[in-house]
């Protein structure tokens, strides 16, 4: 009962710091528009264009559901499609309220664990779906960003070392996954390189608690890595939907920029979000509040204008986050009601 008390606790506080971040950052962009600017632009949004972008959102969840049926299928696991879809929906709740979206798998594998679906099989799955997705992320946006570079380096410093650190952090975190799983025994030695490291400048505090956390995770990723080389489509087709998932992200602008009546080109769009997400995807924020729709304002206004800018990103954002998360938070709130009685139904 503890337990559960200090989960909806955490849970509380991660939503008053969303609200929190969202109301500063709203704050400080509003300052030069109206509410009633605004309310106006919404209402002239063409729903014929808002519903394809609330589509995207659900492809972007979608995908990542597919992959986890996908994976728990090699392990003999049948998982119903609209209970992975709730596990998807979940991930991305808490995600969104725990800072650099340390909430999400956690929460992923309670609920996993708590259905009958093991716990070995169950975090592997996770963090091979983690894993590819942030491998696309990087490959994706480092792409996008040689592709347009005179454009990056026009920008301002903020958005210049943003990128710089979510390379940075992406890679480091997509080298130390592959390493793992094609050399655990020169990972293991990195990794506990890097801890004592840390241990020295005071970063990390239990030196053997951390060592003990690693060593089983490179052990848990070693042997799904060498179970995954039996299985070479398996990893093709996560890739594959990994890009989709991330392609329907990013044409959430588009729409948005359609519905309000703005000619846009689909290819700039994609070009522009990948750039967004390489450049805040590792801010210690729930969410990225603040980091994405400054981040957003700073790339497109040259592109929009300044005019045009501030609503596209309401509307954009209002669907990719807000919109989905409190939809994530229902359907999350189900899934907690909804414990596994015996056997799972379709």
């Amino acid at each position: 009962m503890e337990q559960k008390k200090m989960k909806m606790k955490e849970m509380l506080i991660g939503l008053c710091m969303v609200a929190v971040l969202a109301l500063v950052t709203f704050h400080v962009l509003f300052q030069n528009h109206s509410m009633e600017t605004m309310g106006e632009t919404f209402q002239r949004a063409e729903l014929r264009f808002v519903l394809p972008a609330f589509f995207c959102m659900f492809v972007f969840i979608n995908c990542e559901a597919a992959n986890i049926r996908l994976l728990m299928r090699t392990f003999h696991k049948k998982i119903p499609y609209r209970r992975s879809l709730s596990y998807s929906f979940a991930g991305f709740y808490f995600s969104a309220i725990t800072p650099s979206a340390t909430g999400g798998q956690p929460m992923q594998l309670f609920y996993m664990t708590r259905d009958g679906f093991g716990f070995a099989h169950s975090s592997f799955t996770l963090l091979a779906v983690a894993a590819v997705y942030q491998m696309t992320v990087l490959v994706y946006g480092s792409v996008m960003v040689l592709l347009n570079l005179s454009f990056v380096m026009s920008q301002g410093r903020l958005i210049q070392w943003l990128l710089v650190f979510g390379i940075l952090v992406n890679g480091i975190c997509s080298g130390l996954i592959l390493l793992i799983i094609l050399n655990s025994l020169l990972a293991e030695r990195v990794v506990l390189w890097a801890i004592r490291i840390l241990t020295r400048v005071k970063l990390i505090r239990n030196r053997k608690k951390a060592q003990r956390k690693m060593e089983g995770l490179i052990n848990e990723y070693s042997r799904g890595g060498a179970y995954l080389r039996q299985y070479p489509l398996v990893v093709v087709r996560m890739f594959l939907r990994a890009l989709i998932q991330l392609t329907a992200l990013f044409l959430v602008p588009y729409f948005a920029c359609l519905a309000l009546g703005i000619e846009a080109e689909p290819g700039r769009f994609l070009a522009m979000q990948a750039i967004l997400s390489l450049a805040v995807t590792a801010v210690p924020l729930p969410g990225s509040v603040g980091a994405s729709e400054g981040s957003f304002i700073s790339l497109y206004r040259p592109i929009l204008g300044g005019g045009q800018v501030f609503p596209v990103m309401m509307l954009s954002r209002g669907i990719s986050f807000y919109a989905l998360l409190a939809v994530s938070g229902a359907v999350t709130a189900v899934l907690q009601m909804n414990r596994k009685k015996g056997k799972i139904s379709v």
